[in-house]
């Protein structure tokens, strides 16, 4: 029986609406009802000039733009992320004239937001960390997390030095920032390529985004200890304390003050030395023992019989990632806080077994919702008027340079890895993306030199850090999704599938994937198989 589609007029005429006019009317209602809602409540800050009216703007601009960006028809590639779209959004909201709206954002709301969206993606990255993969991988797995990111991280730091003048600790600042890869562009791509059979049998999608994750946990832990020491040799003109515009950092204000006094004696200014290097280390071990205890804590509290036990998981980690991100700071070790919203959930889903996906899911829910407001503010923090080209073109000099330094030893990391030249050279290529810590950290050192009202040069290499992190978005984002999509069906092998579904088991990377699955059988011609 032939069904008969409705023309686009009689979609649009019919009572309800349906098809694509459908959606619209919904999306539509939407848009209307989160400005009349708060409006409702709030009153004039929801109008133009005020600081609501310029967020819920913004968000709801980032949401549609992500929306179009990801609809791009790109013909044998996978769609562009979101994010794009929404940086691009935040970044003209705040610097095309006529539409300025994110100019009304107070920042300490904009930093807040972003210490909130931080804490989703701390903790959703602690529930993905796989303990089994790293086990299994072990030094293959190890290398690729640790050494590129480490490489970059110099290399950047070495650049910055002789070619933006930045001291050594600013330098890795920037290193670190640069050094994470983005999972938001890795991982859709790679499933898109696995859903095709491209390199399952080499474990390849497995081992990239499991590395992928504890990649942007050293990234995150490295920023963390040097901000510290970068802004323990910072002065400040006036007395101010931290506040929620920072994430973490190793520094208070009365450290500020004694590091700078010339009336400490010898064994003072010693003691303060050793604090200053010991602090950070300290900190990161603080912030992993808290949250391994709190993880501990979490195997039993809520019993995973109880009813509501995924939703309750849900919020006591996103709560434990909360607390440790502003309580750490209330504390005076706001070092340890980021380590300790990871390390927690981590823990804790060793218990959790496989409940803990749910909980995972949950998470990714509330990344959906903080995804927009994160990219979108980071754009707006993007002054195009304040930009030197000079610094532009050295900034992505040494963004380049970095890249460099990270494909090379990224090769030399898989080299004993069992896979092919193509497939190494395509790990190379599905390491080069940035994107979501880059967003989180980037304007991590703004945030802090403002609140402390550093020096204007300080602000100065602090915007500077920022405007590489957003350029490093822009350029590696579409360029890292566009050539794990094209080069994915030239240097990965297909799953080979021969015999009522046997696999020829003549790959070592192979056996490590499937042995925990699948049983192994002998073959009729004395040959190794595994039967699916």
């Amino acid at each position: 029986m032939e069904v008969k589609i409705p023309s686009e007029k009689e979609q649009f005429c019919s009572c309800p609406p349906t098809g694509y006019f459908d959606n619209f009317f919904t999306y539509g209602l939407l848009v209307v009802l989160s400005w009349a809602v708060p409006w409702s409540v709030f009153g004039e800050d929801c109008l133009p000039g005020g600081n609501l009216f310029g967020l819920i703007i913004l968000i709801d601009s980032c949401v549609l733009i992500g929306l179009l960006v990801s609809s791009i028809p790109l013909p044998k590639l996978p769609p562009l992320p979101p994010l794009l779209g929404m940086l691009l959004a935040g970044i003209a909201l705040r610097n095309i004239p006529v539409i300025n709206v994110a100019s009304y954002i107070d920042t300490n709301w904009s930093a807040t937001l972003r210490s909130v969206a931080l804490t989703v993606i701390l903790v959703k990255a602690g529930l993905e960390l796989d303990a089994g993969a790293l086990k299994k991988m072990k030094g293959v797995c190890l290398r690729l997390s640790a050494l590129p990111c480490l490489v970059e991280a110099v290399t950047c730091a070495v650049a910055c030095y002789l070619l933006l003048g930045f001291s050594w600790e600013w330098g890795f600042i920037l290193g670190f920032v640069l050094g994470a890869v983005t999972p938001a562009v890795i991982v859709p791509s790679l499933l898109i390529l696995q859903e095709k059979g491209l390199g399952i049998d080499q474990g390849i999608p497995t081992l990239v985004i499991a590395a992928s994750s504890f990649d942007d946990v050293l990234a995150i832990s490295g920023f963390s200890v040097v901000l510290g020491v970068a802004f323990s040799t910072v002065g400040s003109t006036e007395e101010v304390g931290l506040t929620n515009a920072s994430v973490f950092t190793n520094i208070s204000t009365n450290e500020l003050m004694t590091t700078t006094s010339s009336t400490e004696g010898g064994d003072s200014n010693a003691g303060e030395l050793a604090l200053m290097i010991f602090r950070g280390p300290l900190e990161m071990l603080g912030g992993v023992a808290a949250g391994a205890i709190i993880g501990i804590i979490l195997w039993y509290v809520p019993n995973g019989k109880q009813k509501h036990s995924t939703f309750n998981r849900t919020l006591l980690v996103f709560g434990v990632g909360i607390l440790s991100i502003f309580g750490s700071r209330i504390a005076g070790f706001p070092g340890s806080g980021a380590l300790a919203a990871i390390v927690a959930p981590f823990v804790a889903a060793f218990k959790w077994n496989e409940t803990k996906v749910p909980v995972s899911n949950n998470m990714g829910v509330l990344w959906k919702i903080f995804e927009p407001i994160m990219f979108g503010l980071i754009g707006a923090e993007i002054n195009i008027e304040s930009m030197d080209a000079d610094i532009i073109g050295l900034g992505l000099a040494v963004l380049f340079i970095g890249l460099l330094f990270r494909t090379l030893t990224t090769f030399a990391a898989v080299l004993r890895a069992g896979l092919t030249l193509k497939e190494k050279i395509f790990v190379c290529f599905a390491w080069l993306p940035k994107a979501t810590v880059q967003a989180a950290i980037g304007p991590v050192a703004l945030d802090t030199a403002k609140k402390l009202n550093a020096p204007e040069e300080i602000q100065n290499i602090a915007e500077q850090i920022l405007t590489i992190a957003v350029l490093s978005i822009l350029i590696t984002a579409p360029l890292g999704a566009a050539t794990i999509g094209l080069s994915g069906p030239v240097l990965l092998r297909k799953q080979q599938v021969v015999n009522e579904g046997t696999l020829p088991l003549n790959d070592q990377t192979a056996i490590c994937r499937l042995v925990e699955q699948e049983r192994r059988i002998p073959a009729d011609d004395g040959s190794e198989t595994i039967e699916l």
